[in-house]
């Protein structure tokens, strides 16, 4: 009884030390993980591609990352001054939008007029926004973890077999097979959910920047751009990405205001209805509910970095239970 007891304050304590060490070095393995999705991503490319045009992946996964950073060199020499322009005068949209409808609201008597010396809700935002706009482009640990995060990426899309077989040895020959067939379900569901996540980026930010600019929009590159980053976090993203657009639309007009808005409840929707069966049934099927709750508790531990990366830390989580627990300890097929 004694020796039960013992056992069990020992699990304990080693998962609370676990748990300790995971909390306290949280962003570098945020860090570490970023860098393993977005070379699973690369990796799936370049072996499409390379399947496609006779290639080997090597020189696919080359011809893929100097495309992307080519994409890249010639967006930002082209339009970097234009777009960071333009996002300040989106912040300062959202601001006045805020202050606006504050207004409207305290007229209505749903709300009530303070004189408070913070200057209320809409200096308040206008500080969140600011903080927003401006994060992490000027500070150096940003710039430092970016420049980790490419040279991480670099390697384990060079040469990903290294580290799965590095992996696979930690266990017992016995079970080996079992972690290869984790591994396995564990890339082929990051790699759709990645190639899910940039569709929806690509078709959100085009449709939004393609309608804001038709109607005469004059910051629909901002637009665009923002929607299609937060359009990457799923649910919490687009709701984000719905602020700005209808801010903007707003304050080019009233019925300027509502076909954007209307506009981009239909994108919402036929995204929704296409982009997202098609994750589910390649890769997993995100119950809203759990998505949603991960993500409140990773941004409130890890901020910004880990409600963006909620999503995939939680189909890493549903393969691995899937696989490891139901499949090979219950013996039940999981479909």
């Amino acid at each position: 009884m004694g020796s039960e007891r013992w056992i069990r304050t020992d699990t304990i304590l080693l998962t609370a030390g676990l748990l300790l060490i995971g909390y306290l070095i949280g962003n570098v393995i945020l860090l570490v993980f970023a860098a393993v999705l977005i070379a699973v991503g690369l990796d799936g490319l370049a072996r499409a591609i390379a399947g496609r045009l006779q290639l080997t992946r090597g020189w696919a996964l080359v011809g893929v990352s100097i495309a992307i950073f080519a994409f890249i060199g010639v967006v930002f020499a082209v339009s970097a001054g234009r777009l960071v322009q333009q996002l300040r005068d989106v912040s300062a949209a959202v601001v006045v939008f805020v202050q606006q409808t504050h207004a409207w609201l305290i007229n209505l008597g749903v709300m009530v007029e303070t004189d408070d010396d913070d200057g209320g809700l809409a200096n308040t935002l206008r500080d969140m926004t600011g903080e927003v706009m401006t994060w992490g482009m000027t500070a150096v640990g940003a710039v430092a973890s970016l420049v980790i995060l490419v040279v991480l990426t670099g390697f384990i899309s060079a040469n990903p077999a290294l580290y799965r077989g590095g992996m696979v040895r930690l266990v017992p020959p016995a079970q080996r097979a079992v972690v290869e067939d984790t591994l396995s379900a564990l890339a082929h569901a990051i790699r759709w959910w990645f190639l899910g996540q940039l569709v929806s980026m690509a078709l959100l930010g085009v449709a939004v920047g393609f309608g804001l600019f038709v109607l005469g929009v004059e910051l629909w590159l901002g637009i665009a751009v923002l929607t299609a980053l937060l359009t990457f976090i799923p649910f919490v993203g687009p709701l984000i990405a719905a602020v700005p657009v209808v801010a903007v639309g707003f304050a080019a007009g009233m019925q300027t205001g509502l076909i954007v808005l209307v506009g981009y409840v239909v994108i919402q929707n036929i995204e929704g209805s296409v982009i997202g069966p098609m994750i589910q049934q390649k890769a997993v099927n995100l119950p809203p509910a759990l998505l949603i709750a991960v993500q409140v508790l990773l941004s409130v531990i890890f901020g910004v970095v880990g409600l963006i990366l909620a999503a995939p830390l939680t189909i890493v989580a549903m393969v691995a239970v899937q696989k490891l627990w139901v499949e090979h300890t219950l013996g039940e097929k999981v479909t």
